[in-house]
C-alpha cells in the first residue's frame, strides 16, 4: 500500500479570478479607509472654521458693545445724524456700501421687526463717545474740568466684488474714529477769556494736565446736538492765541471736515478671512431678522442690524450680527449673535 501523499502540481496557485476578486476587495477597503479619512479631515476642518467664525463674531460684537456703553450722543437717521456724518472725513478709508442707513432712534418704541412705513432698523452705527475728562489749573489758579469726545462710525464696505446672489460673502465691517472733539458746554462755562484761551492752548498743545496726564491734540470745539449748518456748532482753536474761530483754520480743509484719528483704516475682518453675511445667504443663517429685506441696488440690511429704542437717558441698542467664513467650497461656517446694550444719548 502506497502511503505517500500526492505532491502538489508545480502549476498550482491562485487562479486569475481569485486574484481579481482579492484585488477588488483590497481596492474597496483602501477606498473606504481613504473616504473615511477625508471625511474626518473635512469634519475637523469645518469644526475649526465654525469655532473661528464664532470667536470672531463674539469679539467684533463685544468691541462694539464696549464703545456704545460710553456713548454720549447716538446719531439717528435724520438731519442731525446724516449731516454730521457727512462731515466725517472718509477719504482713503474703505468705501461705504451704497444705501447704508443709520437706525431711526425711537424714544417710545421697543425692539421689534420693522413694518412698511415704520422702519427703525439700520445697518450702520454712528455715535459720539466719551474720550476723557481734562482737569487743568490756569495761571490764575482757577481750575476747570473739560470733557472731550470722539465720533465713532461702524459701517459695511464691499469687498471682493461685494454682495452677489451667487454667494453669501463680500462684505466687511469698518470702524472709523474721529479726532478729539472738545465739549462746547465745558468751554463756554469758562467766563474769563484769558482762562478760556489758556485751557484751549493746553488742549491744542497736549500739555500735561493737573493730574500729570497728556492726551492727543484737541483743537475743535463741538456743540453736542448741534446742526453743522448752524454757525458755532464747530469752532477751531487758533494756535497763536487760543481764540476760537467759527471757520476752520489752516491747514484744515474748508468747509468744515472732522478728521480721522488714524490716516489708515482697514476693515475689521480683512485680516481674519471672514465676511459679514449678505442677504443672499441661506435662510438658516438668519440674516434679516428685524429689517425689511431688499435686493434693490446693493441690498439691505445684510448681516448687521442695529436698532436704538427707549428714552434718552436709557437707550437700548440692539446689535444683530451674522458673519460667514469666506471659503467657497465645502460647508460654509457661519455664526449669528445678538445682544442689547444700555447706552446714554444726551
Amino acid at each position: 500500500m502506497n502511503n505517500h501523499q500526492a505532491k502538489p502540481s508545480p502549476n498550482s496557485g491562485y487562479s486569475l479570478i481569485e486574484l481579481v476578486i482579492a484585488s477588488t476587495l483590497l481596492a474597496l477597503m483602501i477606498g473606504t479607509v481613504a473616504t473615511l479619512s477625508v471625511s474626518g479631515g473635512q469634519a475637523l476642518e469645518y469644526s475649526r472654521r465654525l469655532n473661528r467664525v464664532t470667536q470672531i463674531t463674539q469679539q467684533t460684537i463685544d468691541d462694539l458693545r464696549l464703545e456704545i456703553v460710553s456713548s454720549v450722543r447716538i446719531f439717528s437717521n435724520g438731519t442731525e445724524g446724516n449731516d454730521n456724518l457727512a462731515m466725517l472725513d472718509l477719504a482713503g478709508a474703505p468705501v461705504p456700501l451704497s444705501g447704508m442707513r443709520l437706525p431711526t432712534v425711537s424714544a417710545n418704541d421697543t425692539i421689534r421687526a420693522d413694518t412698511a412705513g415704520n422702519e427703525i432698523t439700520g445697518n450702520s452705527m454712528f455715535f459720539a463717545k466719551f474720550a476723557w475728562s481734562d482737569r487743568f489749573v490756569c495761571t490764575s489758579t482757577n481750575e476747570y474740568l473739560v470733557d472731550v469726545y470722539r465720533w465713532v462710525y461702524y459701517y459695511l464696505s464691499p469687498e471682493g466684488g461685494g454682495p452677489d446672489p451667487s454667494h453669501s460673502i463680500g462684505l466687511n465691517i469698518v470702524r472709523v474714529v474721529s479726532e478729539p472733539l472738545i465739549d462746547a458746554g465745558s468751554i463756554d462755562r469758562i467766563t474769563d477769556p484769558i482762562d478760556q484761551a489758556e485751557v484751549l492752548m493746553h488742549l491744542f498743545n497736549s500739555t500735561a494736565n493737573a493730574d500729570g496726564d497728556t492726551h492727543d491734540k484737541a483743537e475743535v470745539v463741538w456743540v453736542r446736538g448741534g446742526l453743522p449748518s448752524v454757525t458755532g456748532t464747530f469752532r477751531h482753536t487758533d494756535e497763536n492765541d487760543g481764540s476760537l474761530s467759527d471757520d476752520p483754520l489752516v491747514p484744515r480743509p474748508t468747509p468744515w471736515n472732522v478728521l480721522r484719528r488714524d490716516s489708515i483704516v482697514t476693515g475689521l475682518l480683512s485680516y481674519r478671512h471672514h465676511s459679514v453675511a449678505s442677504i443672499y445667504s441661506r435662510d438658516s443663517f438668519g440674516v434679516t431678522r428685524y429689517a425689511i429685506e431688499s435686493t434693490t441696488g446693493a441690498g439691505f440690511p445684510h448681516g448687521l442690524e442695529i436698532q436704538v429704542v427707549g428714552p434718552s437717558a436709557a437707550r437700548q441698542v440692539l446689535i444683530h450680527m451674522v458673519n460667514s467664513s469666506t471659503q467657497r467650497s465645502g460647508h460654509l461656517a457661519w455664526s449669528r449673535m445678538q445682544l442689547s446694550v444700555d447706552a446714554r444719548d444726551l
